[in-house]
């Protein structure tokens, strides 16, 4: 026969049969179905990525390589990560019956990260020597486009929603089945004994066993209508189905002299309903709903982008990314209120740190001005401790402001550029570089100036001593009987004040010895001097408290003497302690004389004027600075002059004209200043060591009042040049502008339409079933599976009626579909109002700010002047308080200071966080107004606002595709061609 000649088997289709059995068996591999799901995904999104205003150049949902979260394995047959050990041995064994032994055939993987990210890393972005990652609105952008998982996220939502669009298509495409069986079966020649009912009896009877013939049955196919062995399916746009089937079978039979049989069936089943489910509007709502889905979520995701933007710029998201299901009319607008995040508040907090910083650096070294004061007892202790209080003060909040820097550091790495916390970055702070008033080399230059003049008054206060000292040695100083008291007097106050001022140098004694020991070995000390080194060092005991105590002692001694100091006292008192008042004198020559060795005196002024010299080319750098300050100040003027009114631009003139003459006066006053050390440096050699230094002393104590009251005319120039851009928008034009640009509310009227169109779905589940249906079979006639012919076939047509009597649950969901889309409209409407709202909160805010700025700007300028003042307060020489007398310097002195310097830093900061908030109010305002362009790689390209982007655009071909009456776009309340239907479930 030809079947069984078809199955002989011969080498070509065995190998024939064999590649149909394992491609039926097997199928498509992993890969080939991810890859086929891509590909489809990536098509269906092309489609619709055509449109500028949503247009996204990658879509792609591969990791990229370079990033943290990179999968480095095989995406279809991944390791197994790093079980929990409890919980893993249920893999193993579970309830007693052994797991399945596969589970570790794609290995283990202990890493989850990609190894490479780090080296990678440093392939895309700048990093320093020592391996920090140089940070920027564009390389952190850049960086969080790698590695983020809200970002990656984003992207595959999108392309899950593109997959929805392809499972709808294929529901509605043709669908083909296919499949074949083999079954034997085996019945035996004897048919068991069995109880039944003998209706003849009427009983029930045992029956005997009966001899069948036995059957060895094979059947390869599949033979039933049910079960076809090839079969299409379609669904049809009007809600009709049609399914087409062929079955065949062959049938073996063994027992005997052998049999078979080959037949075949085609047969076909349509149904098409008329009332119920009919309609393209039920049968194409999915699809329709899914094609809608995966438009809104590339025009969400480009919106995302924007946000992504500003999350990583400012810290604001404020937009909500692709969703896998329907949108909704609520939209995400400006709440009225925003801070600073984002790199753009690191650099704030950066800032703030470094002006408190600098402030603190001005307390310090006014704190030293106020202790020499208070040790020159011009001021009082009160003073002096309020303003170390304040400092202690000042350096909690440095401490906090800093731990709060590295936590915001570590969160802004962690949660917006999806890297571990512990990675080194170094931020690009030339954004707020403006912001830098006071310049860093006025600060430089003022310590080293600040060290010099303690260097000076050291050395000065030293040739003083020796010199005063060795009067008093000579001659006994005048201490004889036959000086008059007033002489006497003169000389205990002296050598009392030579002995206070030798026992507040006791503490550097101890390191002067020190010097003094390694010195010896190298050039020996005469034995004069060794004399005084080891009377000194007798004096210490190892302990220079026990020299503080000798001197404080002799000190109160001779307070004592000078009281009891009379014509009638004179002689006993020089009788009595004239030995002890030598011996006194002694030891301060011997502690001013190990100091005046261990520090070279001798050379020590030459020393001391060569250091002064060398400041002079970095203070003609400051003031070269300055001027050029001062010259982008002037350059910023038209810009400036344009955003004021008259008052402000006479306040500005006025300022800035106080500006250039106090440049002159001090340029002037440093002139001055250098011609007189350019005369002491020529007339050291004929000036006596004492002169020289109180010359030098007064020389560095102008300078020093020059170069801080300098280093404020930069930070006034810096403040004054420091601009922003207004924003010119009437709030109806933003707002139309919004209405017609934001890709948020397109997708949000679509959501609308969505929700109106669920109206006339749950509407069509109110009707009566009504349904066409129709099939019809066609069989071979002979034994032979192609011998089709036309008596075989049967048809049958008919018609299908369900009366609407339940339908409680299709009532009550198109009740809900009413109820949704009022609601959903409300929502819109809100959504418009809130949209409006935020808009004009933004744009007062931006106006709000640029007042403020200007507002903060008189502050900081003001607060400026304070400091200068108040600090001039304190400059000026003056005589030593008479015991009894009041201070000279005014007790509330410490009290302006700690208030105009603190005036200082808080003006600073909010002058700060006024053009901060600015920026980033503009920004919010862009990504608002849906009309923030971005370049391929997401960095934002900022153009002027165009007014004329309020024009809707496309409504020509919303209208056209709508076939809407007029302009309105939002759907009526309720479908005129449902307006039947309320009759119905009254």
């Amino acid at each position: 026969m030809r079947i069984k000649l078809f199955l002989i088997p011969t080498p070509r289709n065995r190998l024939a049969w064999l590649a149909i059995v394992m491609l039926g068996l097997g199928g498509c591999t992993r890969s080939q179905y991810r890859l086929q799901a891509d590909a489809e995904a990536y098509n269906a999104i092309a489609e619709r990525n055509n449109d500028p205003r949503w247009f996204t150049p990658n879509v792609s949902i591969e990791g990229d390589p370079r990033s943290r979260y990179f999968e480095v394995y095989d995406p279809d047959r991944p390791p197994m990560p790093l079980d929990d050990p409890a919980s893993h041995q249920y893999m193993r064994v579970v309830d007693g019956k052994r797991g399945w032994k596969y589970w570790y055939a794609n290995g283990e993987r202990l890493d989850l990260e990609n190894p490479d990210w780090p080296a990678e890393l440093h392939d895309y972005v700048d990093t320093t020597p020592a391996g920090a990652v140089k940070l920027n609105v564009e390389s952190a952008l850049q960086v969080a486009y790698v590695n983020s998982p809200l970002q990656q996220r984003q992207l595959e939502t999108l392309d899950l929603s593109a997959l929805d669009v392809s499972a709808e298509r294929f529901r509605l495409d043709t669908q083909f089945f296919g499949g074949y069986d083999a079954r034997y079966t085996h019945q035996g020649g004897v048919s068991p004994a069995q109880i039944s009912y003998d209706p003849t009896l009427k009983r029930f009877v045992v029956l005997p066993t009966i001899d069948n013939v036995e059957s060895n049955l094979l059947s390869v196919g599949r033979p039933t209508a049910g079960n076809p062995a090839l079969a299409a399916n379609r669904r049809f746009a009007t809600a009709g189905e049609l399914l087409v089937g062929f079955a065949n079978s062959f049938v073996f039979e063994f027992t005997g002299s052998d049999a078979n049989l080959a037949a075949s069936l085609a047969n076909f089943t349509f149904v098409q309903p008329l009332l119920r489910g009919a309609g393209r509007d039920v049968a194409l709502e999915n699809l329709t709903q899914s094609e809608r889905n995966l438009l809104a979520n590339l025009r969400a995701y480009s919106q995302f982008r924007q946000g992504f933007y500003t999350n990583v710029a400012i810290g604001d998201l404020g937009v909500n990314g692709p969703q896998r299901f329907n949108f909704s009319t609520d939209m995400r607008s400006f709440s009225g209120q925003g801070g600073v995040g984002g790199y753009l508040g690191l650099l704030q907090i950066r800032q703030r740190i470094r002006n408190t910083e600098d402030n603190l650096n001005l307390q310090v070294r006014t704190l030293n001005l106020l202790v020499a004061l208070y040790n020159n007892e011009l001021i009082d202790i009160v003073q002096v401790d309020q303003f170390r209080q304040d400092i202690q003060r000042q350096r909690a909040n440095l401490l906090a402001t800093l731990n709060s820097f590295d936590l915001e550091l570590d969160r802004y790495k962690t949660n917006i550029l999806g890297l571990p916390p512990d990675l080194e970055v170094e931020l690009d702070e030339s954004l707020i570089e403006q912001f830098q008033l006071i310049p860093r080399e006025a600060t430089d230059t003022v310590e080293k100036m600040i060290e010099l003049q303690q260097r000076v008054g050291d050395v000065a206060e030293l040739i003083e001593l020796v010199e005063d000292l060795t009067a008093l040695r000579t001659g006994d100083g005048g201490l004889n009987a036959d000086a008059e008291v007033a002489v006497i007097r003169r000389i205990l106050e002296d050598i009392q004040r030579i002995t206070d001022t030798v026992e507040n140098r006791v503490d550097l004694i101890t390191d002067d010895l020190a010097v003094l020991d390694e010195r010896s070995h190298q050039k020996p000390l005469t034995a004069n001097e060794q004399s005084f080194i080891d009377l000194v060092k007798q004096s210490l005991r190892e302990d220079p408290e026990a020299l503080q105590k000798t001197l404080k002692e002799a000190s109160d001694k001779l307070e004592t003497l000078q009281d009891e100091l009379s014509p009638d006292t004179q002689a006993a008192i020089l009788a009595n302690d004239g030995d002890w008042l030598r011996e006194l004198l002694e030891l301060n020559y011997s502690c001013v004389s190990v100091q005046a060795l261990a520090r070279n005196l001798d050379v020590e002024p030459e020393q001391v004027v060569e250091q002064a010299a060398d400041m002079i080319p970095s203070i003609q750098e400051l003031f070269a600075d300055t001027r050029e300050d001062l010259r982008r100040m002037n350059e910023a003027v038209p810009i400036r002059e344009s955003l004021i009114d008259e008052s402000e631009k006479r306040t500005f003139r006025n300022e800035r004209e106080r500006l250039n003459e106090l440049f002159s006066d001090l340029e002037d006053d440093f002139n001055a200043a250098s011609s007189r050390l350019e005369t002491t440096q020529q007339a050291m050699n004929d000036t006596k060591p004492r002169d020289v230094m109180r010359s030098i002393v007064t020389w560095v104590a102008d300078i020093l009042e020059v170069v801080n009251r300098l280093s404020l005319i930069p930070a006034k120039a810096r403040l004054e040049a420091i601009t922003v851009e207004p924003v010119e928008l009437a709030p109806e034009t933003a707002f139309e502008m919004a209405l017609s640009n934001r890709l948020d509310f397109m997708n949000g009227r679509a959501a609308l339409v969505d929700s109106w169109r669920e109206i006339q779905v749950n509407a069509d589940a109110l009707q009566s079933v009504l349904n066409i249906t129709g099939s019809g079979t066609l069989r071979t006639a002979r034994n032979n599976p192609l011998s089709f012919r036309a008596p075989t076939a049967n048809a049958r047509l008919g018609l299908e009626f369900d009366a609407p009597f339940t339908r409680l649950l299709e009532r009550n969901a198109y009740r809900e579909s009413l109820i949704t889309y009022q609601r959903d409209r409300r929502q819109f409407i809100r959504s418009r109002d809130s949209l409006h709202l935020g808009l004009r909160a933004l744009l007062r805010n931006l106006a709000q700010l640029r007042q403020n700025l200007e507002i903060q700007r008189r502050a900081v300028s003001i607060a400026m002047r304070r400091v200068d003042q108040t600090y001039l307060a304190l400059n000026p020489a003056r005589p030593p308080v008479q015991p009894g007398n009041r201070p000279p310097i005014n007790p509330t002195t410490a009290i302006y200071l700690i208030g105009a310097q603190a005036s200082l830093l808080n003006s600073q900061n909010e002058f700060l966080n006024a053009w901060v908030n600015f920026y980033a109010m503009r920004m919010r305002l862009y990504r608002e107004l849906g009309i923030m362009q971005l370049d391929p790689e997401g960095q934002w390209v900022e153009l002027p606002i165009d007014p004329s982007l309020a024009e809707p655009a496309g409504d020509a071909d919303h209208r056209e595709a709508s076939q809407a009456e007029g302009p309105e776009e939002i759907p009526p309340p309720l479908p005129d061609d449902l307006s039947f239907l309320t009759e119905f479930i009254q």
